[in-house]
Protein backbone atom coordinates (compact mmCIF):
# COMPACT_ATOMS: atom_id res chain seq x y z
CA UNK A 1 0.00 0.00 0.00
CA UNK A 2 2.46 2.15 0.99
CA UNK A 3 4.09 1.93 -2.93
CA UNK A 4 1.16 2.38 -4.31
CA UNK A 5 0.96 5.45 -2.22
CA UNK A 6 3.99 7.02 -3.39
CA UNK A 7 3.39 5.95 -6.78
CA UNK A 8 0.56 8.25 -6.85
CA UNK A 9 2.37 11.09 -4.96
CA UNK A 10 4.70 11.21 -7.57
CA UNK A 11 1.85 11.37 -10.40
CA UNK A 12 0.25 14.07 -8.49
CA UNK A 13 3.48 15.96 -8.38
CA UNK A 14 4.29 15.81 -11.94
CA UNK A 15 0.39 16.51 -13.11
CA UNK A 16 0.56 19.47 -10.87
CA UNK A 17 4.42 21.01 -12.61
CA UNK A 18 2.91 20.44 -16.17
CA UNK A 19 -0.20 22.16 -15.72
CA UNK A 20 2.21 24.94 -14.06
CA UNK A 21 4.65 25.06 -17.26
CA UNK A 22 1.77 25.03 -19.86
CA UNK A 23 -0.54 27.65 -18.29
CA UNK A 24 -4.59 28.09 -19.39
CA UNK A 25 -4.10 31.46 -20.05
CA UNK A 26 -6.45 33.59 -21.95
CA UNK A 27 -6.16 34.81 -25.50
CA UNK A 28 -5.80 38.13 -26.56
CA UNK A 29 -7.02 39.91 -29.26
CA UNK A 30 -4.92 42.41 -30.86
CA UNK A 31 -5.94 44.44 -33.73
CA UNK A 32 -3.15 45.85 -35.84
CA UNK A 33 -3.66 48.92 -37.75
CA UNK A 34 -0.26 49.20 -39.86
CA UNK A 35 1.65 46.34 -40.20
CA UNK A 36 0.25 42.32 -40.36
CA UNK A 37 0.31 39.50 -38.74
CA UNK A 38 3.61 38.02 -40.53
CA UNK A 39 5.45 41.53 -40.77
CA UNK A 40 5.49 41.55 -36.47
CA UNK A 41 5.24 37.58 -36.37
CA UNK A 42 9.42 37.33 -36.13
CA UNK A 43 10.07 39.95 -33.69
CA UNK A 44 7.53 39.07 -30.94
CA UNK A 45 7.89 35.39 -31.14
CA UNK A 46 10.69 35.15 -28.92
CA UNK A 47 8.77 37.12 -26.23
CA UNK A 48 5.72 35.00 -26.20
CA UNK A 49 7.68 32.24 -24.37
CA UNK A 50 7.53 28.61 -24.14
CA UNK A 51 4.17 28.12 -21.89
CA UNK A 52 2.75 30.17 -24.76
CA UNK A 53 1.44 30.64 -28.28
CA UNK A 54 0.50 33.50 -31.05
CA UNK A 55 -1.15 32.92 -34.24
CA UNK A 56 -3.30 35.13 -36.56
CA UNK A 57 -3.93 36.43 -39.91
CA UNK A 58 -4.02 39.18 -41.91
CA UNK A 59 -4.47 42.39 -39.31
CA UNK A 60 -5.67 40.13 -36.75
CA UNK A 61 -3.04 38.64 -33.88
CA UNK A 62 -4.32 35.82 -31.23
CA UNK A 63 -1.55 35.67 -27.89
CA UNK A 64 -2.04 33.17 -24.88
CA UNK A 65 1.43 34.92 -22.66
CA UNK A 66 1.92 35.15 -18.95
CA UNK A 67 0.11 38.79 -17.88
CA UNK A 68 3.96 40.13 -17.66
CA UNK A 69 5.09 38.69 -20.73
CA UNK A 70 1.83 40.18 -22.24
CA UNK A 71 2.55 43.50 -21.76
CA UNK A 72 5.78 43.44 -22.72
CA UNK A 73 4.71 42.46 -25.87
CA UNK A 74 1.60 45.16 -26.14
CA UNK A 75 4.49 48.04 -25.72
CA UNK A 76 6.45 46.58 -28.44
CA UNK A 77 3.36 46.88 -30.64
CA UNK A 78 2.99 50.21 -30.10
CA UNK A 79 6.52 50.74 -31.74
CA UNK A 80 5.94 48.49 -34.17
CA UNK A 81 2.06 49.02 -35.22
CA UNK A 82 3.02 52.04 -37.30
CA UNK A 83 3.55 53.12 -40.85
CA UNK A 84 6.11 52.19 -42.80
CA UNK A 85 8.54 55.46 -42.84
CA UNK A 86 8.41 56.68 -47.00
CA UNK A 87 11.86 57.64 -47.87
CA UNK A 88 13.30 59.62 -50.37
CA UNK A 89 16.77 57.80 -52.03
CA UNK A 90 19.81 60.16 -53.35
CA UNK A 91 22.10 58.15 -55.12
CA UNK A 92 25.77 60.67 -56.06
CA UNK A 93 27.92 60.27 -58.56
CA UNK A 94 31.05 62.27 -58.88
CA UNK A 95 33.95 61.34 -61.48
CA UNK A 96 37.12 63.64 -61.34
CA UNK A 97 39.82 63.21 -64.84
CA UNK A 98 43.27 64.38 -64.69
CA UNK A 99 45.47 64.45 -67.61
CA UNK A 100 49.01 66.36 -67.54
CA UNK A 101 51.47 65.74 -70.08
CA UNK A 102 55.53 67.06 -70.59
CA UNK A 103 58.47 66.60 -72.72
CA UNK A 104 60.15 68.20 -75.29
CA UNK A 105 60.05 68.08 -79.47
CA UNK A 106 63.78 69.28 -81.11
CA UNK A 107 64.11 70.21 -84.72
CA UNK A 108 67.04 71.34 -87.02
CA UNK A 109 67.96 72.27 -90.00
CA UNK A 110 71.75 71.98 -90.83
CA UNK A 111 73.32 73.51 -94.21
CA UNK A 112 75.82 71.78 -95.96
CA UNK A 113 77.30 72.99 -98.70
CA UNK A 114 73.93 72.60 -101.59
CA UNK A 115 73.19 69.83 -99.46
CA UNK A 116 70.45 70.37 -96.66
CA UNK A 117 69.81 67.84 -93.83
CA UNK A 118 66.63 68.33 -91.54
CA UNK A 119 65.32 66.90 -88.20
CA UNK A 120 61.64 66.89 -87.09
CA UNK A 121 61.87 69.91 -89.47
CA UNK A 122 59.71 71.22 -91.91
CA UNK A 123 62.53 71.02 -95.07
CA UNK A 124 62.22 74.29 -95.93
CA UNK A 125 65.03 75.26 -97.95
CA UNK A 126 67.05 77.41 -95.38
CA UNK A 127 70.18 79.87 -95.63
CA UNK A 128 72.12 78.48 -93.19
CA UNK A 129 71.80 75.87 -90.23
CA UNK A 130 69.45 76.65 -87.66
CA UNK A 131 67.43 74.62 -84.62
CA UNK A 132 64.76 75.11 -82.12
CA UNK A 133 63.64 73.22 -78.77
CA UNK A 134 60.12 73.41 -77.81
CA UNK A 135 59.26 72.36 -74.09
CA UNK A 136 55.46 71.86 -72.97
CA UNK A 137 54.06 71.23 -69.18
CA UNK A 138 50.82 70.90 -69.48
CA UNK A 139 47.55 69.90 -67.16
CA UNK A 140 43.93 69.62 -67.63
CA UNK A 141 40.69 68.82 -65.15
CA UNK A 142 37.15 67.86 -65.50
CA UNK A 143 35.13 67.29 -62.72
CA UNK A 144 31.42 66.06 -63.29
CA UNK A 145 28.26 64.99 -60.87
CA UNK A 146 24.84 63.44 -61.29
CA UNK A 147 22.47 62.66 -58.84
CA UNK A 148 19.24 60.24 -59.06
CA UNK A 149 16.43 59.52 -56.70
CA UNK A 150 13.80 56.74 -56.00
CA UNK A 151 11.23 56.77 -53.56
CA UNK A 152 11.50 53.84 -50.99
CA UNK A 153 9.42 52.00 -48.42
CA UNK A 154 10.99 51.02 -45.36
CA UNK A 155 11.50 47.99 -45.62
CA UNK A 156 11.08 47.12 -48.93
CA UNK A 157 13.79 46.65 -51.71
CA UNK A 158 14.02 50.09 -54.70
CA UNK A 159 15.98 49.85 -57.66
CA UNK A 160 18.36 52.44 -58.78
CA UNK A 161 20.27 52.13 -62.50
CA UNK A 162 21.04 53.53 -65.27
CA UNK A 163 22.76 51.50 -68.96
CA UNK A 164 22.09 51.43 -72.31
CA UNK A 165 20.89 48.84 -75.19
CA UNK A 166 23.80 47.09 -77.29
CA UNK A 167 22.86 45.56 -80.27
CA UNK A 168 23.49 41.97 -80.70
CA UNK A 169 23.72 40.28 -84.33
CA UNK A 170 23.35 36.88 -85.12
CA UNK A 171 22.51 34.80 -88.16
CA UNK A 172 19.63 32.42 -89.20
CA UNK A 173 20.09 29.65 -91.53
CA UNK A 174 17.10 27.41 -93.29
CA UNK A 175 18.09 24.56 -95.60
CA UNK A 176 14.52 23.22 -97.60
CA UNK A 177 15.89 22.56 -100.75
CA UNK A 178 17.29 26.90 -101.35
CA UNK A 179 19.54 28.02 -98.61
CA UNK A 180 18.40 30.97 -97.28
CA UNK A 181 20.37 33.36 -94.88
CA UNK A 182 19.51 35.96 -92.12
CA UNK A 183 20.61 38.15 -90.15
CA UNK A 184 18.75 39.78 -87.48
CA UNK A 185 19.83 42.46 -85.30
CA UNK A 186 18.26 42.14 -80.89
CA UNK A 187 19.31 44.65 -78.45
CA UNK A 188 20.18 43.47 -74.79
CA UNK A 189 20.33 45.91 -72.26
CA UNK A 190 23.69 46.54 -70.39
CA UNK A 191 22.80 48.11 -67.03
CA UNK A 192 24.96 49.35 -63.78
CA UNK A 193 22.69 49.61 -60.66
CA UNK A 194 21.97 48.35 -56.98
CA UNK A 195 18.92 46.88 -55.42
CA UNK A 196 18.67 48.70 -51.94
CA UNK A 197 16.75 47.59 -48.50
CA UNK A 198 16.53 50.47 -45.85
CA UNK A 199 16.07 49.90 -42.35
CA UNK A 200 15.43 52.89 -39.90
CA UNK A 201 15.66 52.80 -36.28
CA UNK A 202 15.40 56.44 -34.91
CA UNK A 203 17.86 58.34 -36.88
CA UNK A 204 19.82 55.59 -37.91
CA UNK A 205 19.26 53.78 -41.21
CA UNK A 206 20.69 50.48 -42.26
CA UNK A 207 21.26 49.96 -45.88
CA UNK A 208 21.15 46.15 -47.55
CA UNK A 209 22.33 46.68 -50.74
CA UNK A 210 22.83 44.14 -53.95
CA UNK A 211 25.31 45.74 -56.51
CA UNK A 212 25.46 44.79 -60.21
CA UNK A 213 27.90 46.24 -62.97
CA UNK A 214 27.27 45.07 -66.85
CA UNK A 215 29.93 45.84 -69.65
CA UNK A 216 30.34 44.86 -72.90
CA UNK A 217 33.33 42.62 -73.63
CA UNK A 218 36.02 42.74 -76.17
CA UNK A 219 34.44 39.71 -78.63
CA UNK A 220 31.27 40.13 -80.27
CA UNK A 221 28.50 39.42 -78.38
CA UNK A 222 30.05 39.38 -75.09
CA UNK A 223 28.81 40.85 -72.25
CA UNK A 224 31.10 40.98 -68.53
CA UNK A 225 28.75 41.57 -65.31
CA UNK A 226 29.80 41.70 -61.80
CA UNK A 227 28.10 41.44 -58.30
CA UNK A 228 28.36 42.59 -54.88
CA UNK A 229 26.34 42.21 -51.81
CA UNK A 230 26.74 44.82 -48.83
CA UNK A 231 25.61 46.24 -45.83
CA UNK A 232 25.98 50.17 -45.06
CA UNK A 233 25.01 52.11 -41.89
CA UNK A 234 24.53 55.87 -41.28
CA UNK A 235 22.39 58.82 -39.53
CA UNK A 236 19.30 59.97 -41.96
CA UNK A 237 20.24 62.82 -44.35
CA UNK A 238 24.12 62.06 -44.29
CA UNK A 239 26.16 61.12 -46.96
CA UNK A 240 27.38 57.45 -46.89
CA UNK A 241 29.97 56.68 -48.96
CA UNK A 242 28.82 53.22 -51.21
CA UNK A 243 32.06 52.86 -52.92
CA UNK A 244 34.89 54.00 -56.09
CA UNK A 245 37.00 53.42 -58.88
CA UNK A 246 40.23 55.31 -58.88
CA UNK A 247 42.36 54.27 -61.99
CA UNK A 248 45.58 55.66 -63.40
CA UNK A 249 47.51 55.16 -67.17
CA UNK A 250 50.74 56.43 -67.89
CA UNK A 251 51.76 56.82 -71.81
CA UNK A 252 55.50 57.46 -73.12
CA UNK A 253 56.19 58.29 -76.70
CA UNK A 254 59.68 59.10 -77.52
CA UNK A 255 62.56 59.35 -80.47
CA UNK A 256 64.79 61.10 -82.53
CA UNK A 257 64.93 65.01 -80.59
CA UNK A 258 61.10 64.44 -79.06
CA UNK A 259 59.80 63.00 -75.67
CA UNK A 260 56.45 62.97 -74.42
CA UNK A 261 55.66 61.86 -71.07
CA UNK A 262 51.42 61.92 -70.39
CA UNK A 263 49.62 60.64 -66.82
CA UNK A 264 45.50 60.30 -66.99
CA UNK A 265 43.67 59.69 -63.67
CA UNK A 266 39.80 59.17 -63.42
CA UNK A 267 38.56 58.83 -59.83
CA UNK A 268 34.95 57.94 -59.73
CA UNK A 269 33.08 57.37 -56.18
CA UNK A 270 29.45 56.66 -55.60
CA UNK A 271 27.46 58.40 -52.50
CA UNK A 272 23.91 57.95 -51.03
CA UNK A 273 21.92 59.21 -49.16
CA UNK A 274 18.75 58.48 -47.62
CA UNK A 275 16.09 60.49 -45.65
CA UNK A 276 12.66 60.33 -43.76
CA UNK A 277 9.63 62.18 -45.09
CA UNK A 278 6.89 61.23 -42.84
CA UNK A 279 9.25 60.94 -39.62
CA UNK A 280 7.89 63.98 -38.16
CA UNK A 281 4.76 62.88 -37.98
CA UNK A 282 5.75 59.64 -36.12
CA UNK A 283 7.09 61.82 -33.08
Amino acid sequence: MKGFLSVMSILLLGTGYTSSVFADYPIEVINLHSRTYDEILPVIKPFVGSDGSITGMGTSVLIKAAPERLDEIKRLLVELDRPPKRLLITVGNKQDREYSSSGYRASADIKAGNSQIGINSPGYPVDSSQAQVILHDGRSTTASSSQQFVQAVEGQPAYISSGLSVPLQTTEHYYGGVTYQRNITQYQDVTSGFYVVPRVSGDVVTLEISQHDDKPGRTHGAIHTQHLDTVIQGRLGEWLDLGGLDTAQKYHQGGLGRSVNSRQTHLQGIQVKVECQNCAEDK
